[in-house]
């Protein structure tokens, strides 16, 4: 097996197990904000900067969204500019976070 897809299969049981333990215990889903959330705000929110949570996203080590250029998703080390679609549920269920919109 290599790094690779120990990585792949590590982060694919760590979700699993982490939506099964949620379930179990009942822990009902929080109110999230219906407020967008961008690349600036999830970096606000969970401490991570903008450029590791760009490349989380691009890479598929930090699931909290999607990477979209021309209308199609991107994924990987790609050349030029994309837009990120960040999910509040996913950021939730990854980093335990709740987004409840821009602090005014």
């Amino acid at each position: 097996m290599t790094a690779e897809e120990y990585i792949n299969e590590a982060k694919s049981v760590h979700g699993a197990a982490a939506e099964i333990a949620r379930t179990v215990a009942g822990m009902a889903f929080p109110e999230f904000s219906s407020e967008p959330m961008n690349i600036k705000d999830a970096s606000d929110l969970t401490g991570l900067t903008q450029t590791a949570i760009r490349a989380g996203i691009l890479n598929g080590w930090l699931p909290i969204g999607v990477a979209v250029r021309d209308g199609k998703q991107i994924s990987g080390n790609s050349e030029g500019k994309a837009n990120f679609i960040i999910f509040p549920r996913k950021v939730w269920e990854i980093t335990g976070h709740i987004w409840r919109g821009k602090k005014k």
